[in-house]
């Protein structure tokens, strides 16, 4: 028996027993709160992919002298791929024409997240380039919008990247 001023085993237990299971049902909530939210993410549908097949679903083609491709595809909400690679930079202009010949050019101002910010010594006619696609007429399977972005590097190559939203 306790003695005065003292609280018996069973007292401590009737009395712990609510915050126990408070932070137990706590505990459980976030769990299952946190695999809610990383469910409601969708599934996991990135997977690598060719840039051939990246740039048909732009509506685009490779160039011959691509090298250093990578591409890949995500499905969820909606289709978008991105990618990018080298080549020479002497065919830069034919195989844009070629390829995205609606191709618009962005200026300082609205620059897609692809193309880096223009900073200090930002050179418009040093041969970087921004631009974005629009197909107007919807193709099932094939991208509705695509920005492209060109930095120019040392020497002779020329690094494009490129995001090609689904329609």
């Amino acid at each position: 028996m306790a003695g005065r001023g003292g609280m018996s085993a069973l007292a401590v237990a009737v009395l712990a027993s609510p915050l126990v299971i408070g932070i137990g049902g706590a505990v459980w909530l976030w769990l299952a709160f946190s695999h809610w939210a990383d469910a409601s993410d969708g599934p996991d549908t990135r997977t690598e992919i060719g840039c051939a097949q990246a740039l048909r679903f732009a509506r685009g083609s490779l160039p011959g002298d691509a090298r250093d491709q990578r591409c890949e595809r995500t499905d969820w909400p909606d289709t978008t791929v991105t990618g990018s690679f080298r080549m020479d930079r002497t065919g830069l202009d034919a195989w844009l024409t070629a390829s995205f010949p609606q191709a618009q050019e962005h200026g300082r101002g609205g620059r897609p997240a692809v193309c880096p910010k223009p900073g200090p010594g930002y050179d418009p006619e040093g041969g970087n380039r921004c631009l974005d696609v629009s197909h107007p007429e919807a193709v099932t399977g094939l991208a509705s919008r695509v920005e492209i972005s060109v930095e120019q590097q040392p020497g002779y190559d020329a690094v494009i990247r490129f995001v090609a939203y689904g329609g």
